[in-house]
């Protein structure tokens, strides 16, 4: 699906929720199929936030299910699902329901490393990240406070610590062969989806890359499962791990805030 295409059907959705300028203040917003663009989207990823999708067609997109309920789609006679806070690459297909999800479509791969120029290197954020490591990290965009268990979401264990996190949604880049650093101790719940590229969710037992105990590719339209462990409080830690590319990568990370 090419650029024109895809800013087409964009702008299809945009008239049907009643979203498109001409139409905003004459028609109240509708109840199904709400959108908006992302802060991050660009002129190489273009990036859709949707809440209520009913019979929703997508063209060509990776879907990311932003929401605890699973996502059920149909290809013509065949059915699937999205399972949540996961993800598929879908084509010619109808989402059926949905109560809150991403959209997100690789407009062009030519000259891929300009998606950085608006972005900021991850070193201006954090002193004591290498000075040679380029890293490069989007807008975040705050889409808003979820009521979710976090056991039940990611642990898939019946539970009663339904909690309101602040979810918060953000791509990287990197060129290939990039090491983005061991690290751990995040204060939120997070897991990445892969957008473009080839890249590895490694952990390790100690904060030396000899250490390393797991290594998950992520192909595009890939969630990984989450790598924090959560103790019977709801509170959660990290072990070692990091992000390598193994080709040029753009990601998304999705990000849950206890509130």
């Amino acid at each position: 699906m090419d650029r024109r295409s895809f800013l087409s059907h964009s702008g299809q959705l945009l008239v049907a929720t009643g979203l498109a300028p001409r139409m905003f203040s004459e028609n109240p917003m509708p109840e199904y199929n709400q959108t908006r663009s992302l802060s991050f989207s660009n002129d190489w990823i273009e990036s859709l936030l949707v809440t209520g999708a009913r019979d929703l067609p997508v063209d060509d997109a990776i879907v990311v299910n932003l929401s605890t309920s699973p996502i059920p789609y149909t290809a013509g006679a065949e059915r699937g699902t999205i399972l949540p806070w996961k993800s598929a690459v879908l084509r010619h297909c109808t989402l059926k329901s949905g109560d809150m999800l991403a959209l997100l479509h690789v407009r062009q791969r030519a000259n891929l490393g300009g998606v950085a120029l608006g972005w900021d290197w991850y070193g201006r954020r954090i002193p004591q990240y290498p000075r040679g490591t380029p890293l490069y990290i989007s807008s975040q965009d705050d889409i808003g406070e979820v009521q979710l268990d976090p056991f039940a979401a990611f642990a898939h264990v019946d539970s009663a610590s339904s909690r309101r996190y602040r979810l918060k949604l953000n791509l990287w880049y990197t060129p290939e062969e990039t090491d983005c650093g061991i690290h751990t101790g995040h204060q939120f719940l997070e897991v990445h989806t892969q957008v473009l590229g080839t890249g590895h969710m490694q952990k390790f037992r100690e904060n030396k890359a000899d250490t390393i105990y797991e290594d998950i590719t992520v192909p595009p339209g890939f969630t990984h499962d989450p790598f924090f462990t959560l103790r019977s409080d709801a509170t959660f830690s990290y072990p070692w791990h990091r992000y390598y590319s193994e080709t040029d990568c753009i990601w998304m990370a999705i990000e849950m805030h206890p509130v």
